[in-house]
């Protein structure tokens, strides 16, 4: 569409996907843009969830909404916030697909999971690629072992 908007005013298109630094900001827009939906669905339904007598007691109490909304609704969604973060960091750290459909690992857009499969892909340095998925592995363990402590602690509070 900018290669478009760009032929008609008289100027040559551009590989907005090869040049860098506009690659890794247009994959970052494509990794939000997928990621924010379901965000806000989770969040959306947790500060729905969050008690509307706790609300208004935190409102007896004499707090703005700003304190509000920090001091009640925040605490209240923490398990949401954890499961979210958790979530969007390990679906960041193993992005493979976008990468390989946007730019094919070219023009300084290779991840680590797109490296691992490549390197698989070509058969003599699977090795190589075992060790690249230890490393992710290692890289998400202790996100997952932070939610899983998060999901404990909130167990012993119910």
């Amino acid at each position: 569409m900018l290669n478009g908007i760009l032929t008609a005013f008289g100027g040559t298109p551009v590989d907005w996907l090869g040049l860098e630094p506009w690659n890794t900001l247009f994959l970052v827009i494509v990794l939000i843009w997928t990621q924010a939906g379901f965000a806000m669905t989770v969040l959306s339904a947790a500060l729905k969830g969050v008690p509307t007598e706790q609300l208004e007691a935190a409102s007896l109490d004499g707090t703005n909404a700003w304190q509000s909304f920090w001091s009640v609704q925040v605490p209240g969604i923490r398990s949401s916030i954890v499961v979210v973060l958790t979530t969007i960091s390990i679906a960041s750290l193993k992005v493979f697909d976008i990468v390989s459909a946007m730019t094919g690992g070219r023009s300084d857009t290779t991840v680590l999971a797109f490296e691992m499969v490549r390197q698989f892909q070509l058969g003599a340095r699977s090795g190589y690629s075992a060790a690249l998925a230890v490393i992710l592995f290692l890289l998400v363990l202790p996100i997952v072992v932070y939610n899983a402590r998060q999901l404990a602690k909130q167990r012993e509070i119910r």
